[in-house]
């Protein structure tokens, strides 16, 4: 068996609230990618992104392994990272450099763009325990043009300015994470973050370049990510998911969490049916332990309300301030686990007044499987994203203090820019 040590085969490793999948994929020289297998289990000891429980969340990891290694013959020891979580946000920072002597030089580009990137948790952060984890350059200007350049060296002007994307997360959480991939047996060859690596596994450049918004909705979590002109310009995650609505079907019924997980799968759509008004759905009460009942129209009309009010939040505290709503000319594309809902693309495009279409990664398979529902949108552009930052290996370098604190402790993951 080969190890995903040699440069034709990367594993991608996403862990989420309800599942932990692991995706093994062959490289051609040509960079493009076939997938070998994939394992995927039941998340424990996972929650929102944060770890709550270190020794099951290692169980699970190593089970998504072993199934990922059985079906694609390939032995895993090293993975890239999917990285999410509440605590994520970022920031859009700009630097800027006198030129005295009027042209730029590599010196000069290395000064702006560490001042861009400068991050102080106490001025920026949201918390103390806030550290960067992830930038893009999006480009450099010279003086009061505002067109970007992606390489300046030897223009002339008077002030270059740097503009950067950074990735903000909380420390602790990201070592604990890592802590428990390594007790698993694996080594990290990259973070990514699992809101950029939702959008490069669905996205054309034309999206990117003209303006969309991704939505991965997964259990715990709504990775947000915004895109303009062919770069990142917003990342965010909402503590809100399909675990929510879950909460809500079993305080309506009165019926365990784990059967309202089951009657969301199996009667969650919109909009409302014809025959919802008589289909009858059968539960047992937690309470009592007494068979009840209910229409189908009750199970729809509480996943309605709370999907939008899940909407209308993302609307209103993370589109809204940007004008993403008149910024996004492609409109919104979904991914996750709940973007299998039936008819949830027009129940999102109802709400948030924008073209919405569900995101579906397609990813060659050379063992007659592949990755095509959005849930798998994050591991397709986790392998996506490797495949980039190997490629650009040995031309790309992260100059030594660009990260403080979080790098210093993790000096074997590369943390790299994100431009697509």
């Amino acid at each position: 068996m080969e190890t995903v040590q040699q440069s034709s085969t990367i594993a991608a490793l996403d862990i989420g609230s309800e599942k932990i999948s692991v995706a093994v994929a062959e490289a051609a020289e040509s960079g493009e990618l076939t997938l070998l297998g994939f394992g995927k289990v039941p998340s424990m000891g996972i929650q929102h992104g944060s770890v709550q429980d270190v020794e099951l969340a290692v169980e699970s990891i190593r089970a998504a392994v072993a199934e990922a290694e059985q079906n694609s013959r390939r032995k895993v020891t090293t993975v890239s990272v999917a990285l999410t979580g509440k605590h994520l946000h970022s920031l859009n920072k700009v630097g800027q450099v006198v030129l005295p002597d009027a042209e730029v030089d590599s010196a000069a580009v290395k000064r702006v763009t560490r001042l861009a990137m400068a991050f102080d948790p106490k001025a920026d952060g949201l918390s103390e325990d806030d550290r960067l984890v992830s930038h893009v350059v999006k480009g450099y200007t010279l003086d009061n043009d505002d067109v970007m350049i992606d390489d300046p060296i030897g223009m002339v002007g008077s002030v270059l300015k740097a503009h950067v994307h950074l990735a903000i997360g909380s420390d602790s959480v990201v070592q604990n994470l890592v802590k428990c991939i390594r007790r698993a047996g694996l080594d990290i060859e990259g973070l990514v973050l699992q809101p950029w690596a939702s959008a490069a596994g669905v996205l054309t450049p034309t999206d990117k370049e003209i303006g969309v918004v991704v939505l991965d909705i997964g259990a715990g979590t709504t990775d947000i990510s915004c895109w303009e002109k062919g770069q990142v310009a917003y990342t965010a995650v909402a503590a809100m998911g399909g675990e929510t609505i879950r909460r809500d079907i079993a305080a309506v019924l009165g019926c365990n969490i784990s059967d309202a997980d089951e009657i969301k799968l199996t009667y969650s759509h919109w909009p409302l049916r014809a025959e919802d008004s008589y289909e009858t759905v059968r539960y047992m009460r937690e309470a009592t332990g007494e068979l009840d009942s209910c229409s189908c129209e009750k199970i729809v009309k509480t996943v309605e309300s709370r999907l939008t009010e899940m909407f209308r939040v993302i609307a209103r505290n993370y589109l809204g301030p940007d004008d993403w709503n008149m910024r996004a000319s492609a409109g919104i594309v979904l991914t996750g686990g709940v973007a299998r809902m039936p008819g949830l693309d027009r129940l999102a495009a109802q709400v948030l007044g924008l073209p919405v279409r569900v995101g579906v990664p397609l990813l060659q398979s050379g063992a007659g499987i592949g990755l095509v529902s959005p849930e798998d949108a994050t591991a397709v552009g986790v392998l996506t994203e490797t495949m980039r930052r190997r490629r650009l290996s040995g031309t790309e370098t992260v100059s030594d203090g660009t990260f403080s604190g979080l790098l210093a402790q993790l000096k074997r993951i590369v943390f790299g820019d994100f431009s697509g």
